[in-house]
Order: C-alpha cells, then structure tokens, then sequence
C-alpha cells in the first residue's frame, strides 16, 4: 500500500490542562507559508497553544506534524532543538556584553547544520530586512524597545529555522514604536520562505499582516480562514463593534505627484489613494512595494452604470453575492469584484435597496468615495 505524501503545513490536535484553564482544539491545519495571525482576547489560549506547537509544555497531549515531521505523536514528543524553530518573545532578551553584530552572529553560531528543503537566511538580509545597518555597533542597553525587539528577530532568524513564531511581539512597545516597527514584520512577511505564526490581540496587526487567521476562543480554535475572508465579513471578531469594511492587498505603480495621487493595482483593479495615505517608510512608498488599503462599507456606492462625469475616482464593476440586513436602517450588500477573488461591502439604506430593487446576481459599478492604505 502507497504511503500518503506528508502534508507540508502545520496540522494536528492538541489539549493540555493548567489549572481551571482547558487547552482543546479541534483538527487544525495551518498554512505552511505566509504569517498566520493567532487572535482572540486575552485567556481565550493564544500563547498556550503555541507553546504547545513549539514544545515548551511538557503535558500536552494530542498530535502535531509539521512538514513530514512529528514533533508529538502517541505520547512522544520530539525535544525543541530538534524542531528547527525560532521562537519570538513578548520582552526582548539580548546579552547586554555585547554589541547589536555579536548577539545577531550568536545567532548564526547557533544555527542548524542545513538539510534539504530549508532555507538559508543570510546576515546581510537579515540586516537589510530589519533596518539595522546603523545599530549593528550599538551596544543594546542603548536601544529602544522597537529596536530591541528587532534585533531579537534578527538573532532568531539568523538561527536558520524552519518556522518562526511570534507570541506578542509588539505588546510591551508603545504606539510610536508599533508603528515604527510594523514596515519591518510586513518585509519579513513578503521576504521570508517560512511560514511565520504571530499571536497578537490587535486587528490592527492582523489585517497589515496576515495572510491567514486562527481565531481562538476559551480554549479552543473557533476558525481558520484566509485573510481575504476574515475581514470581509460582518461577523467577524476582528471588527469589535466598528464599522464593516473591506481590506484587500494592492501594489504601488505610481505616483502622481502633480496631482497628489498614488496608483495602486489590485488584481486587474486600479484604485487611487492620496499621496497623504502613503506613511513616509519607504518600503510603503517605493513603487512596486505592496500595501494593503480598507474601504469602509458606508464610502461604497452603487450606480447603474459607469459614469461619464464624476468627482469620485474610483470605479470597479461588480456582481451581487448576498444582501443582509445590518441595522434598522441600512443593508449591508456583499458585492464581489469582476475577474478578482477578493470581495468587497457596501453599506446601503433600506430605501435605496427598495428604490433600486437591489436582487442577488445583479451587476452594478460599485463607485469607492474614499479608499485609505492601512498604516
């Protein structure tokens, strides 16, 4: 009998019980590429779960394979260092004897030998990645806590692993710090080959930088879904009461400096942000970076057809999937974008759904009021 090929993600069960708290998941499987946001709120498990991924508890039970590997498996479990992984914690913990170079080459001095199908992370890019040429003399009890902290990654990944996870990288960091260090974690979610699992309680966090999301609550794995379908439904945990929107991911193509525009593709989409959108990092404003932009339901309007004059700059046509009531005024309409997988809302009133007879399948050109890159 031929044996089944090995699943290249991250799949298995897992329960552990601490104290009053039960650990219980149901069969999960976790992309072996991308970042993977771990979200929910504070006790729903987060980091307990990926302590069990990663081994650091010793009473888990269940089952975990990663790639053709089974690092728990009828009561086994295979010991960390054997596991290839690198692990971020919440607090950054550098040897303060030595400058910001010595303790990302202790890194490297820590590295597993190479095997097949593993990827080889280089100082330089590591460097390059994390914006950290002009530290590397540095002693680290001179740095922030954003530096810190990447510098920490920086080590992490020099150690070549396989998977690297995240338990709340940025919690201790303030705001100016998250969102100085934020471009660097999206770098690393476009640049590195290995899957990067990142538990975090912010949807802020989630919809810049996951491609896939494990919601958890009390314990256990509610849902795992694509980004795309995450945030794009009105249920989601993400919103916490806010208004829907759309978030979807677009590249950079131009500037238009005369007219204060920036021109975004997203798919065979164009959109237009203005220049003011654009956070002054560099990697946001290079042209052919990647973004990713909201579009709050209520900017989203529908016309019957493209318009010959128009303030509004954005036009996309579009198909009706589903209608659903929002509020005791208003509808919210699940529209899908012609020849794109990602979707997008529209927050209409209960008149203008009777008025234009709004029904499931129709066509329409959704008109975009006003379209804002995550930052």
């Amino acid at each position: 009998m031929k044996q089944a090929e090995p699943k290249s993600s991250l799949h298995g069960k897992v329960t552990i019980q601490r104290g009053d708290f039960t650990l219980e998941t149901n069969e999960f499987e976790i992309p072996a590429t991308g970042l993977t946001a771990i979200f929910g709120h504070s006790g729903s498990g987060k980091t307990t779960f990926l302590r069990c991924l990663a081994g650091f508890e010793e009473h888990a039970k269940g089952q975990i394979i990663f790639s053709d590997q089974a690092w728990l498996f009828n009561g086994k479990s295979m010991p960390i260092h054997k596991r290839q992984l690198g692990y971020v914690f919440q607090e950054a913990s550098l040897f303060p004897h030595l400058n910001v170079e010595a303790n990302l080459r202790y890194g490297l001095k820590r590295a597993h030998k190479k095997s097949p199908g593993l990827v080889s992370i280089e100082f330089g890019q590591v460097v390059e990645w994390l914006g950290l040429a002009d530290l590397l003399i540095r002693n680290t009890t001179t740095l922030s806590g954003g530096e810190r902290q990447r510098v920490a990654i920086g080590r992490t990944l020099l150690s070549q692993p396989k998977i690297l996870m995240m338990d709340e990288p940025m919690a201790s960091l303030d705001l100016f710090a998250k969102r100085a260090i934020m471009p660097y974690l999206e770098r690393l979610r476009d640049e590195l080959e290995i899957p990067i699992l990142y538990i975090t309680h912010s949807p802020e966090e989630v919809e810049r930088l996951a491609d896939t999301v494990v919601f958890m609550n009390k314990g256990k794995i509610s849902s795992i879904e694509p980004i795309e379908h995450a945030l794009n439904r009105e249920d989601t945990p993400l919103y916490q009461g806010s208004e829907p929107r759309s978030v979807l991911s677009a590249q950079v193509v131009e500037h238009l400096e005369d007219e204060g525009l920036t021109r975004l593709q997203a798919g065979e989409a164009v959109l237009f942000v203005p220049a003011s959108d654009n956070v002054t990092d560099s990697e946001v404003s290079t042209i052919g970076s990647h973004v990713r932009v909201v579009i709050s339901a209520k900017q989203v309007s529908l016309m019957a057809e493209q318009p010959k004059q128009t303030s509004m700059l954005n036009h996309l046509p579009v198909k009706i999937e589903a209608i659903e009531a929002h509020n005791d005024y208003s509808y919210l309409i699940k529209l899908r974008v012609k020849n794109e997988p990602w979707p997008l809302m529209a927050q209409i009133t209960k008149r203008s759904l009777k008025t234009l007879d709004l029904q499931v399948d129709q066509v329409w050109v959704a008109a975009i009021k006003s379209v804002s890159i995550l930052n």
